[in-house]
């Protein structure tokens, strides 16, 4: 990915950074991803209302493997009052806001990419968030609300005055959610025209580790090889068995069982017998049985 790298705060990103991906980036998959190359690993969106009410859920999403130094957390919602008292809550290095999600839960509440349309609010919750802590900031956004509407560079500009590290731009509106192509050139325009570093998201860009970007943040890519970060590929048989063992450390027998049927259709996908894998594994209710399926897989006996 960077060559170089690039700084968040004191902390230095010498590789990709995983894209934080609802249902997917939990703690075992975001240390295989610091194994396999990543950079920087962001939990999932987490509630910044469920962080100081004390949401149990809410802490499991937060939990970070000892690999993932630095550590970062990403938040969501729409009150600088939350957001401060989180930043005071927060044990992690880098505190990371989500200002583009498009989802329609997320939107209806003012949070996500509905912070779009309100430039002076986005700067308002990082000058919170810095004024309760010396943590560094990053904030996550998109283009633009609808399209045409390009307002991620007056974002982007308030949030640099108010105090952000980076920032991470995802080359495509709201509204296209993940359909169509991510736009590189207007995020360009926007990395040109700020002093903080920018990273590029969308897609998986050849343009990623030269200027004027700082980085590539990966969210989807990585779901079917992890090893994207170092350029690798991965062995189907070989990735699934790791993550399983990491799922198994940290989860319980249902959730491993759950995730596995999630990340092996990605795993196997185009994978000679991969369908037979994933009905197999969707018919098991523990992880030794997900095991045996790949053994009997690899085997040739599915």
């Amino acid at each position: 990915m960077t060559a170089s790298g690039f700084y968040i705060g004191k902390y230095k990103i010498t590789g990709g950074v995983l894209a934080p991906m609802a249902g997917y980036t939990d703690v075992a998959f975001r240390e295989l991803c610091r194994e396999l190359g990543a950079g920087l690993t962001p939990t999932e969106m987490v509630s910044v209302r469920g962080l100081v009410h004390g949401n149990a859920a809410t802490a499991e999403l937060m939990r970070v493997s000892d690999l993932e130094t630095p550590s970062c957390v990403q938040l969501f919602g729409s009150d600088p009052r939350d957001f401060a008292r989180a930043a005071k809550i927060l044990a992690c290095d880098i505190i990371d806001v989500n200002m583009g999600c498009p989802m329609p839960k997320i939107v209806k509440n003012g949070d996500g990419s509905a912070l779009l349309k309100n430039a002076k609010l986005t700067g308002e919750i990082v000058r919170a968030i810095k004024d309760s802590t010396d943590k560094p900031v990053t904030v996550k956004t998109r283009l633009g609300y609808g399209m045409g509407e390009d307002t991620a560079a007056e974002l982007v500009h308030s949030v640099a005055q108010a105090g952000a590290a980076a920032v991470a731009v995802h080359g495509r509106y709201a509204e296209q959610r993940y359909s169509g192509n991510a736009d590189y050139t207007q995020i360009a325009k926007i990395a040109q025209s700020t002093d903080i570093p920018v990273i590029v998201n969308g897609d998986l860009p050849d343009c990623a580790d030269k200027p004027p970007f700082a980085g590539v943040m990966i969210g989807r890519a990585a779901l079917a090889n992890p090893a994207v970060f170092s350029g690798g590929r991965v062995e189907p048989f070989d990735i699934a068995r790791r993550h399983l063992q990491k799922l198994e450390r940290y989860f319980d027998g249902r959730y491993t069982v759950i995730q596995a049927r999630k990340f092996f259709v990605h795993y196997f996908k185009g994978v000679r017998g991969g369908k037979a894998i994933r009905d197999e594994v969707n018919r098991a209710v523990a992880p030794s049985e997900v095991y045996r399926a790949l053994d009997k897989a690899e085997r040739g006996m599915i």
